[in-house]
């Protein structure tokens, strides 16, 4: 669900929170690697366009704002609250 886009950016990041996570609640992302799974898919199975920096910190930020993740998250780790795990 992380990928679909037809889920608003801010619940994808949650998406991909809970689908990455360890027992711990945190889930870890290689620089880009957010920003590429959360960007456009390729073609014929390519890689696709990956979200810029900003566009990522932004959809980050605004799940942090609807409390999907937690404030600790950044794009490099994202972290569930403790009420989802």
């Amino acid at each position: 669900m992380a990928q679909d886009h037809g889920h608003p950016l801010a619940y994808r990041v949650h998406f991909a929170a809970i689908g990455w996570a360890d027992r711990h609640g945190h889930a870890a992302f290689e620089p880009g690697r957010l920003a590429a799974l959360l960007g456009k898919d390729g073609k014929d199975g390519k890689d696709g366009k990956r979200l810029s920096d900003q566009s990522t910190r932004n959809a980050v930020a605004r799940a942090k704002d609807l409390h999907l993740v937690s404030p600790r998250s950044g794009a490099a780790c994202l972290v569930l609250p403790p009420h989802l795990f």
